[in-house]
């Protein structure tokens, strides 16, 4: 399966081939839980190994939660047998979001996140 939600300017990029997920963007929208109702359908049809990309420049708080919620799906996924890894990327000088990954890596149990600063 692979899909793709194109990107605006309130919503991220979401791609999902061959065991490679990502999410890029900005994730600001009304409506979170109907956005990311897809991705989490995704996730769950999964078998297999699964490298989650994301690089987030911005998100509010209801995006937070659902990709919070991605998260621990993923790091149950991990725990069952399925070998998956994060890559959370961020800006050199975006503080704010390096502390938001750092808090989600924190909050997993399993599955294994890798931060990685990218420049401008």
């Amino acid at each position: 399966m692979n899909a793709l939600i194109p990107g605006s300017d309130r919503t991220p990029t979401i791609s999902y081939q061959d065991g490679v997920f990502s999410i890029v963007g900005r994730s600001y929208m009304e409506n979170s839980a109907e956005f990311y109702a897809p991705v989490k359908r995704i996730i769950e049809e999964h078998q297999g190994p699964l490298q989650v990309e994301i690089g987030l420049d911005f998100f509010n708080t209801s995006s937070s939660k659902c990709i919070m919620d991605l998260l621990f799906m993923i790091d149950k996924k991990h725990l069952s047998g399925n070998e998956c890894h994060i890559k959370w990327s961020y800006k050199t000088d975006d503080e704010d979001m390096r502390d938001a990954a750092e808090e989600f890596r924190d909050l997993l149990k399993y599955v294994p996140v890798e931060l990685e600063e990218i420049d401008d």
